[in-house]
């Protein structure tokens, strides 16, 4: 049986960051339908023992190569002059394009899997193999949001950037792989109307349920927020909540507590946060305690595209989610009868508040977003969603 070759830029694993997640099951999922060798970046001197026998369990065959940082954010100044995102530039070296063309040589494969458009410039214009692009979101949809939604001057600037970059590189990039997966819908109508020469189909991402357990005990007046808080849409999301959200809580439920959870938080977020006499946990070991605890999951999301997976793995667990309309982007998720949705500051303090005082409507609430995600969003429903996009491409076990 022909193998598959599968191009990630960061080493997948340990589980942190959904990228990581996505990749990892992706690989999981794959191998069992045929060899994989894996072509990756790893950030770090070395490959540690425990992430390759992460992948040996898996059966993968391992082929990779370091990058630094600073290399990769002087690269990056080549952007200006190579057109591409900083996003590409940044991932973009002459050791991996050796090891990927080699790997293929000596492989054979009967289809590369190029995952997020970060690995795309390695394999976009070969015609002697099929290719799949794990895109993920739509790029330029993402750097649009976002730079509508930040009040920062410098990551205004950078976002206008990617913005002017995007819009050529993007569409051009669609049409040289077989077929391009997102995890929405939306981002699959905005990659056809800037690119409508392209095949597109829906991967969308999944949750662990054996990891992410359903537990309907949980304190009643605490509300949880978690992310990666040096991601500007995470620190955009906790102030928000923070200074405009929780004030308005406060004052319909008095004894409420707001738990936000994550690493890397700037020092505003953190003066903001003490002086409100908010419990901060810094870069938890795990995520799970903290939704099982949490009665509301609070998700103002503002900008950006893609799916968020912090409020799949809340849903998993059942722990309440109040959220915004993009919040629920690629979820099939009722409100009012999967979460709570919000436009407005007062709206989403209002839903947080409602669902404290009322714990029967909480957990019931809570019940069906778990069935939700047990319907729709097992590793089991992607699989499904994967062999369409295998098939799509071509391969045949």
């Amino acid at each position: 049986m022909k193998p598959l070759v599968f191009l990630s830029p960061r080493f997948p694993w340990p589980l942190v960051g959904g990228d990581r997640v996505k990749a990892y099951h992706l690989l999981r999922l794959l191998s069992k339908r045929a060899p994989v060798h894996l072509v990756t970046f790893h950030h770090g001197d070395v490959v540690t023992s425990d992430q390759m026998q992460a992948m040996l369990d898996l059966g993968v065959h391992v082929h990779a190569t370091s990058i630094g940082p600073w290399w990769s954010a002087a690269r990056s100044a080549s952007s200006i002059w190579t057109r591409w995102p900083i996003e590409i530039s940044y991932y973009h070296r002459r050791s991996f394009r050796e090891l990927t063309s080699a790997v293929i040589a000596s492989s054979q494969p009967a289809a590369v899997v190029s995952f997020f458009m970060r690995t795309a410039e390695y394999v976009r214009h070969r015609r002697d193999v099929p290719r799949i692009l794990v895109a993920e979101d739509c790029r330029l949809l993402y750097q649009q949001r976002s730079r509508q939604s930040t009040s920062s001057k410098l990551q205004r600037l950078v976002r206008s950037f990617e913005v002017r970059q995007l819009r050529a590189y993007e569409p051009a990039v669609m049409t040289d792989f077989d077929v391009a997966t997102f995890v929405t819908q939306t981002d699959i109508d905005a990659m056809t109307e800037a690119q409508p020469k392209g095949h597109y189909a829906l991967l969308s991402n999944g949750v662990d349920l054996d990891a992410y357990r359903f537990r309907p005990d949980r304190e009643s007046r605490t509300v949880l927020f978690a992310g990666k808080l040096n991601v500007e849409a995470n620190h955009v999301m906790a102030m928000d909540l923070v200074c405009s959200i929780w004030p308005r809580v406060r004052t319909l439920v008095p004894d409420a507590t707001l738990v936000i959870a994550g690493s890397f938080a700037k020092a505003e977020l953190r003066r903001h946060m003490q002086t409100r006499g908010i419990e901060y946990v810094d870069a938890p070991a795990s995520l799970e305690p903290l939704y099982h605890r949490g009665a509301v999951f609070a998700h103002p999301h503002r900008g950006g595209s893609g799916i968020q997976n912090k409020v799949l793995e809340a849903m998993a667990t059942g722990c309440a989610v109040v959220t915004s309309p993009t919040g629920l982007q690629g979820i099939d998720a009722v409100n009012g009868v999967h979460a709570q949705v919000g436009t407005t500051h007062d709206e989403l303090a209002h839903h947080i508040a409602s669902l404290l005082l009322n714990p029967q409507q909480r957990d019931s609430m809570a019940l069906e977003a778990r069935r939700l995600m047990e319907s729709t969003k097992s590793w089991d429903a992607i699989d499904e969603q994967l062999q369409s996009v295998l098939e799509i491409a071509g391969w045949k076990p």
